[in-house]
């Protein structure tokens, strides 16, 4: 799965469990990958499908996009880990961060929502 898979996959994900989704132009994003809402809450997310961790620069990309869009909160997430620093920033920035465990958590109830459907 490639970047743009990846922003996709997320795309399906947050959808399916009740929010809105946009997804941003490819290239010069400032930091945006996917914009979702709801409960009147409106979040911008940066998407890193990486095999390593993930460090600092993922997490100041999302605090620059919550500045230049105006967004109400602001989140990363990722198919794998965040460094300690990443970690440290999110922490004092007031950035979600959410790693392989709780996407794993966000998979649970896609896959919940589908079965409901059915």
């Amino acid at each position: 799965m490639d970047g743009f898979q990846f922003e996709a996959f997320l795309v399906e994900i947050f959808q399916t469990i009740g929010y809105e989704v946009k997804e941003t132009k490819n290239t010069a994003d400032q930091g945006a990958d996917l914009f979702v809402s709801r409960f009147g809450k409106n979040m911008v997310i940066q998407a890193k499908n990486y095999s390593g961790s993930v460090g600092n620069a993922a997490v100041q990309q999302a605090i620059s996009a919550k500045a230049f869009y105006g967004c109400d909160e602001a989140m990363v997430v990722t198919n794998s880990y965040y460094t300690k620093s990443a970690k440290e920033l999110a922490g004092t920035s007031g950035v979600w961060l959410i790693d392989r465990e709780g996407l794993q958590s966000y998979l649970d109830d896609y896959n919940q929502k589908l079965i409901e459907v059915f």
